[in-house]
């Protein structure tokens, strides 16, 4: 692969040079090269190879000139029929065609899929709304009705033209309520004496009894010790032991679900000995896990992890049973193992979640907020995406509006840059799950706008990650890009990518303008589709950038999606290069 430069400015489309007076701003990569404008020339064009570092200049007037001239001879121009050869997200083409680059969304939104939301036009309601992925929590349901949840959110992808990803989260070995004897719910009252039952009990639960899927739970808890209950949404006081069963008196009431995590704590710390002898991966996963690898799932979302180890066993594992397979591995952060352990864990991963819930019952909540930070930080570093994640706006599950803590909880996760947001019982299970999705949307293009209006560009000075010179060239061009594309004020960063590397280099880095990610597979495309400010297309391209270039902007143009005139910076992980341009 040609390790190159290529920097090229077009002004045949302004009235001024699109760099003038402003170089001392561009990043430091690029300086060394002389820049020489001719009154006569409508283009430049600027190549410096890793090979060859003597820059060597192309120069174009209307199509006379040597080098230039036999570059357009390569130059195929696409016909009207190929307008329908280029695959976007039908709801932000629509907001691309109505508001222009700048209405863009760059925080991405997951909804979790549940009674609430897996009708055909429940999921396409979440697909308007602005739902990037779609999560199927496996703690919850039959692997029959996630398989039809499945194929519902493949179909409406290939009949109405969205790009929604899916996302397969893991149950986890951690103890667990059981199913509430099939209700949906139930609400635990302050002062009540509840039930918590190892038995198998065979005509149905008997009234305030919950199963407990940890054989050694009541050996393990003693009277006076605290149980918490999803997190610290609802507590009990462990009153009395019969066997294998433990009394307990409701302390804080509140709603009880399916499933729900169980930690219990002893004068004031957490009981997690036994805990922590427990697999992060259970029988149980494992098989939800070769679920998810022949439904084709874009990710795993792995529950409890404490060691880099258990997510490497798992990639090699899903390589093993699909070699050809391209699902992504996210970690859940939600124990204090997760945090001991946490550069290793995201280094290993292909992004990490902030399970706040669980995460919230195993550390002190004070804790909570700044252990969310610094989990942001370090993806953001390490260019892995990252997820907030739990009770970001539950008190929708039953009622239209949010809290206005709620409220200054999300913007805050979009302060932070967080690639994505996701809501859980709010859209599995609760009364307005549409309208918890738009409140997430206006939040964060509020946020996303406000922080436009004051200029807030970040240092973007991250650590080196690249393990071989090419990935450091790759790496230096996109923060060079970001950089000259917030300096110049551009409208939208190209980026030309098989694997989606490139792409999320640029993500990473958090420009101002938005990133059309363009790659030539389905399953790509469906991924980048998680990460802040990219617009993931999928397109068939070569590697003549010009081509490309050429066809992109017919097609575009031809949907109302760009218009002649706009300021773009194209890159590409096939020829290393920038290139700066108004669109024709």
């Amino acid at each position: 692969m040609a390790q190159a430069l290529n920097f090229f400015i077009s002004t045949s489309h302004s009235p001024k040079p699109l760099i003038s007076h402003r170089s001392q701003h561009l990043p430091q990569l690029i300086s060394r090269f002389s820049l020489i404008k001719s009154p006569s020339k409508t283009s430049l064009f600027i190549r410096a190879s890793a090979s060859d570092p003597t820059p060597s200049i192309l120069t174009s007037d209307n199509g006379a000139g040597g080098s230039a001239a036999a570059l357009k001879e390569h130059i195929s121009f696409p016909t009207a029929a190929d307008s329908s050869s280029i695959e976007v997200d039908s709801v932000t083409e629509a907001e691309l065609k109505e508001n222009g680059f700048r209405s863009t969304r760059r925080t991405k939104l997951i909804c979790t899929i549940g009674p609430a939301t897996c009708k055909p036009e429940q999921l396409e309601a979440l697909a308007v709304g602005g739902m990037n992925v779609a999560r199927i929590n496996m703690c919850h349901g039959t692997r029959e009705w996630h398989r039809e949840v499945i194929q519902r959110v493949r179909r409406l992808n290939e009949e109405k033209g969205y790009a929604v990803a899916i996302m397969m989260d893991t149950e986890g070995s951690e103890i667990h309520m059981g199913d509430l004897g099939g209700a949906s719910s139930a609400k635990a009252e302050d002062g009540e004496i509840w039930t918590f039952s190892v038995r198998a009990f065979d005509s149905g639960l008997p009234e305030y009894t919950i199963n407990v899927n940890y054989e050694g739970f009541a050996e393990d808890v003693k009277v006076g010790d605290e149980l918490l209950v999803d997190g610290g949404m609802v507590r009990f006081e462990v009153i009395e032991k019969i066997g294998p069963d433990v009394k307990c008196r409701c302390t804080d009431p509140g709603l009880l679900l399916p499933r729900a995590n169980l930690t219990f704590w002893r004068d004031g710390s957490l009981v997690r000995e036994r805990n922590a002898m427990l697999p992060t991966i259970s029988s149980k996963d494992w098989l939800d896990i070769d679920f998810g690898i022949a439904e084709g799932v874009d990710f795993l979302a792995i529950s409890f992890v404490k060691s880099a180890e258990v997510i490497k066993h798992l990639k090699s594992y899903i390589q093993a049973r699909a070699r050809d397979s391209d699902i992504s591995v996210i970690a859940k952060i939600e124990s204090i193992d997760s945090l001991k352990n946490l550069e290793e864990i995201i280094q290993a991963s292909d992004g990490a979640m902030v399970a706040r819930g669980d995460l919230g019952a195993q550390i002190p909540l004070e804790q909570v907020p700044s252990e969310q930070q610094r989990i942001v930080q370090v993806c953001r570093q390490l260019n892995k995406p990252v997820i907030v994640a739990s009770q970001l706006l539950e008190s929708m599950i039953e009622y239209p509006t949010p809290t206005r803590a709620e409220v200054a909880d999300v913007s805050e996760a979009v302060r932070q840059r967080a690639d994505a947001l996701m809501l859980s019982g709010e859209s599995a299970m609760g009364q307005f799950p549409d309208k918890a999705l738009t409140v997430l949307r206006s939040v964060s293009l509020r946020i996303e706008k406000w922080w436009r209006e004051e200029k807030r560009h970040e240092a973007m000075e991250f650590p080196g990650i690249a393990s071989s010179f090419g990935a450091r060239i790759s790496e230096e061009i996109c923060n060079s890009t970001a950089k000259m594309a917030n300096n110049l004020g551009v409208d939208a960063i190209f980026v030309y990518t098989k694997t989606g590397h490139m792409a999320s280099l640029l993500s990473r880095c958090r420009p101002d303008c938005p990133i059309f990610a363009f790659t030539t597979t389905t399953s790509v495309r469906r991924r980048l589709n998680l990460q802040w400010g990219l617009i993931p297309f999928r397109l068939s391209f070569s590697d003549d950038m010009e081509s490309n270039l050429n066809k992109t902007f017919f097609l575009l143009k031809s949907r109302g999606m760009i218009k002649s005139g706009d300021l773009v910076i194209a890159v590409s992980d096939m020829l290393q290069s920038i290139q700066v341009m108004n669109v024709p």
